[in-house]
């Protein structure tokens, strides 16, 4: 199930991630940045817990989990840039999924713009992993630009090299639906949705 385009892409595009996510035009600057401390506001404002930060990347969203914290990424250097953000996260190095963790090891799962890089059946296994591992899953991703989802090969380039990468952008409903969870925030960037697991389910 890897995908070793993705692998690599993530790889290469590390020391440059910040300043090239979807950047650029200063009006979509400023709305990024105040989405990005909207939802890390909500974050902050979750029960203190266990918290994994799947795909944590240059640590954006790792920052703001609050408790004990392990940021798991399969890039060495995202891994170094989260720990410049977080100093005080664990870190660890994994492919996955599956997640490298025992059963019920977490409180909270977040994931933020990784879920929509996933093809279905990464998909369908990362949501199992989340379900055993975590009683609780935040999924923050992209907002598709109009009213319908969307699913396609983008090209990406850093470098001299281009990476043909899949990628879906949601609506609040396909994004709910999808997951079965609630709409924590609903931007013109990004959508949060919050999923428990049924493992914290049944201990309702």
């Amino acid at each position: 199930m890897r995908d070793l385009v993705r692998e690599q892409y993530y790889r290469h595009r590390a020391p440059v991630y910040d300043e090239t996510s979807y950047r650029g035009d200063p009006v979509v600057n400023a709305g990024l940045d105040r989405e990005t401390a909207d939802i890390g506001k909500l974050l902050t404002a979750l029960p203190e817990g266990r918290a994994l930060d799947v795909a944590c990347g240059t640590g954006v969203w790792t920052q703001f989990l609050r408790g004990p914290v392990v940021a798991l990424d399969q890039s060495a250097e995202m891994l170094e840039l989260t720990h410049a953000r977080a100093p005080w996260a664990e870190r660890v190095r994994a492919l996955f999924p599956p997640l490298p963790f025992a059963t019920g090891a977490f409180d909270r799962i977040v994931t933020a713009n990784f879920y929509g890089l996933l093809r279905p059946e990464e998909r369908a296994v990362f949501l199992a992993e989340a379900r055993r591992t975590a009683r609780e899953l935040i999924v923050i991703d992209l907002r598709s630009d109009g009213d319908l989802h969307e699913e396609k090969i983008e090209l990406r380039s850093v470098a001299d090299t281009t990476y043909p990468i899949y990628r879906r952008r949601f609506t609040p409903r396909s994004l709910c639906s999808e997951l079965d969870g609630e709409l924590m925030y609903e931007g013109l960037y990004f959508l949060a949705v919050r999923v428990v697991t049924g493992s914290a389910a049944s201990q309702v």
